[in-house]
């Protein structure tokens, strides 16, 4: 951390984690992340957060709590474009596919007042997705449009395997046969997301 603690950076990426169950004070490495996290504040122009990573920086910066879900949210689900003027999604349709693994969530209900924080994509049946702070240049996606085509069906033989009680990932395998190729019906999406995020990292960075 030492190498880095004084350069400044344009963008920086925050990943999951398998343990989003767990409080986060919980975590082993919760004090580490926490300082990288603030660090970030004032040496990063933009940071993207990715699933339990978006569920811990709201945690951290905006004190928001995650709530256990009765059951995963775990399949292929319709997402609405909710800002179609937001450069983030530039090039969206008004609604997509988008692939969603967690057990818990985020609510907007309890968004602190004046936060900043503005949802750009949320599901009907699986709630928020993408958030976007302004003020900080941060965004918080919860679901995994970055996934691949097998990574839904990855995780659900790998939990069977496990004994883990699983069901079948919803809108996901033909026919809801595990036997049959997933079709990836995302993808284009995730390639616009993440153009489009380093597209504003370089429209908006002091460069040379």
């Amino acid at each position: 951390r030492e190498e880095v603690r004084y350069q400044k950076f344009d963008g920086f990426i925050f990943t999951g984690a398998p343990i989003e169950t767990m409080p986060f004070e919980d975590v082993t490495y919760w004090d580490e992340m926490s300082e990288i996290l603030d660090w970030t504040s004032t040496n990063v122009h933009s940071t993207f957060f990715i699933c339990w990573g978006a569920m811990a920086a709201a945690y951290r910066v905006h004190n928001i709590p995650k709530h256990t879900l009765p059951q995963k949210a775990f399949g292929v689900y319709r997402h609405i474009n909710l800002n179609p003027t937001s450069p983030y999604l530039a090039g969206f349709s008004d609604d997509f596919q988008v692939s969603v693994s967690r057990w818990t969530e985020v609510r907007k209900s309890e968004f602190p007042v004046g936060a900043g924080l503005e949802v750009l994509m949320e599901s009907h049946v699986t709630g928020l997705c993408l958030l976007h702070e302004a003020f900080a240049n941060r965004l918080y996606i919860f679901n995994h449009i970055e996934y691949d085509s097998q990574s839904l069906a990855n995780e659900y033989f790998r939990d069977l395997e496990n004994g883990t009680p699983i069901s079948i990932p919803q809108n996901y395998f033909p026919d809801d046969d595990p036997g049959k190729e997933p079709k990836n019906r995302w993808r284009s999406h995730a390639f616009l997301l993440f153009g489009n995020w380093i597209n504003q990292v370089y429209q908006t960075t002091s460069y040379d």
